[in-house]
């Protein structure tokens, strides 16, 4: 309002006032979009960094949890084979013979089964009822597959299936 009279006693129109105004707010508006975006331009890259380390201490943790599980893929690569380039299969596991199962049998702990007859070809771990239950399959070499249940570490239960 006093700008109105200013330009009333100035002898000004009051569209200039007018159109001063708008002018001034754009040259504010840009300086302060052009600020603002430098300032976003760092605060950006060093979010990127920030997420970046995250990422790759996820990753990392993500491997040694893989590497760690039962009869994961990580789990089964050798030191031999771990530098193995992208796209490259990972080498069959070796398959146990059905005389390897001799002796395996409900109540053997987890850590003796996998050192008598190996890593299982999967495994599938699930809480149930407040207990860890694991199903290991195993395909031996003439063809026919185990089926072993593991409950709270301990083989519960073996089932084989004949080859087709």
């Amino acid at each position: 309002m006093r700008m109105l009279a200013l330009c009333c006693a100035l002898g000004l129109p009051a569209g200039t006032l007018l159109a001063q105004t708008m002018v001034e707010a754009v040259a504010i508006t840009g300086a302060t979009a052009t600020g603002a975006a430098a300032k976003g331009k760092g605060i950006g890259a060093s979010i990127g960094n920030v997420f970046g380390k995250v990422s790759g201490t996820l990753a990392a943790a993500a491997a040694g949890a893989a590497s760690s599980a039962p009869g994961s893929a990580a789990g089964r690569t050798s030191s031999s084979n771990a530098a193995r380039p992208s796209g490259t299969p990972e080498p069959a596991l070796p398959k146990p013979s059905k005389t390897d199962f001799e002796g395996v049998e409900t109540g053997m702990p987890r850590e003796q089964l996998l050192a008598k007859v190996g890593k299982p070809l999967f495994s599938l771990s699930m809480a149930e009822e407040g207990r860890l239950e694991e199903v290991l399959r195993y395909t031996t070499k003439d063809g026919s597959s185990a089926r072993v249940k593991v409950t709270d570490g301990k083989v519960s239960s073996i089932e084989w299936s004949q080859p087709k």
